[in-house]
């Protein structure tokens, strides 16, 4: 009912702009995404299941076996309006990774945004990926190395890109706003995020170099916020990101190092220490190659680790978690692809013991 719903607004609301009710304005809607069946199987117990963040504690020798189309994916590209030398354009985007029964998931907003833009300077407002760490590994797994290396998720923002070119290089400013994302640490009924006031900042300068047949991104990036509630905890993070293209083959990379990041799903998801009122600080890094071996077929190789301090911790709390991961991906036609991939998961607890998990996941992807 929730999906129906939602659903119906949206096609009402496209249905107007198309007959230009809106103020004169046609907005034109192009749809994309994929179906995307994956079938799992575990060696222990990967947290939370479908997808995988860390080896689960209590271990259980048991293999486990999955079988979901949760990561299906629908979007809308908006555009039709402009401005002078500026065009808006828009986004909206789901899955179905939403909770509920495996066979009647609910729908999970990923992208709601607005985009002004002439080209080189932008102006975004709406739901998306952080400004930090932008850079993804290529995972066939949900979750591209959270909680084991990769910092970065989405939330509501407000933000600008300006872009400097000269010849074939460009550097990037890009700073915003965003929600502050944390718990109701003191129970008072107040979201702590909330109550501090104001926004968390974000910001990321960088760099993209032509050399020879490719190119070099590399940035520097970071945020800070806090939280208030019978105790005010701080937020922020130091970053830097790497890629580094060349024809068929790709080399991408970043580092982190923070504290209270866990709504960044760095920390490994683990925020501060109640008990101590002491932030979690933390640090961690992954590398990722991809090439394609042919026009059909595409390898990734990757590592990943993040490493909060153990100065901060409690007994059974996640002390360390690593990922080597391997895919491949065939491409049957245009639109399908299949692909397999191989991860092994390493998971410290504090005073408990290590947790493992081997797992296997073929992935059947019908894109649009």
């Amino acid at each position: 009912m929730k999906i129906f719903k939602i659903a119906t607004v949206v096609v009402l609301m496209l249905s107007l702009s198309g007959l230009g009710l809106f103020a004169g304005d046609k907005i034109s809607a192009t749809p994309y995404g994929y179906v995307k069946l994956d079938v799992i199987h575990d060696t222990g117990l990967g947290h939370p299941g479908n997808y995988i963040f860390w080896a689960k504690n209590p271990g259980d020798s048991d293999s486990t076996f999955h079988l979901t189309a949760n990561q299906t994916r629908v979007g809308l590209n908006l555009k039709g309006i402009s401005f002078g030398n500026f065009d808006v354009t828009g986004k909206i985007e789901i899955d179905f990774h939403g909770g509920n029964a495996e066979n009647k998931a609910y729908n999970f907003m990923r992208h709601a945004f607005l985009k002004i833009s002439n080209g080189s300077f932008s102006i975004i407002a709406g739901q998306t990926s952080d400004i930090i760490s932008p850079l993804v590994p290529s995972t066939l797994n949900y979750t591209v190395a959270w909680a084991a290396g990769n910092i970065g998720y989405r939330r509501p923002q407000f933000a600008f890109k300006q872009d400097f070119k000269t010849g074939k290089n460009v550097f990037t400013i890009h700073a915003g706003i965003t929600r502050t994302i944390a718990a109701d640490y003191d129970g008072d009924g107040i979201e702590d995020g909330m109550a501090a006031g104001h926004p968390t900042v974000q910001a990321r300068v960088g760099g993209k170099f032509a050399i020879g047949s490719g190119s070099l991104q590399i940035g520097f990036s970071g945020h800070y916020g806090k939280s208030k509630g019978a105790v005010e905890y701080d937020s922020n993070s130091i970053n830097f990101d790497f890629l580094l293209a060349i024809k068929k083959f790709k080399i991408i990379a970043e580092y982190f190092s923070g504290k209270n990041i866990g709504a960044y799903l760095g920390g490994i998801i683990q925020n501060v220490n109640a008990a101590t009122a002491e932030e979690v600080e933390a640090k961690g890094f992954y590398v990722n190659a991809v090439a394609a071996l042919s026009k059909k077929v595409d390898i990734s190789v990757g590592y990943g680790m993040d490493d909060p301090e153990d100065a901060n911790l409690w007994d059974g709390a996640r002390a360390k978690n690593t990922t080597v991961f391997g895919n491949f991906v065939i491409k049957l036609s245009p639109s399908l692809k299949v692909g397999l991939e191989i991860s092994n998961w390493v998971t410290d607890y504090l005073n408990l013991d290590q947790q493992k998990n081997l797992r296997s996941q073929l992935a059947w992807i019908l894109s649009f």
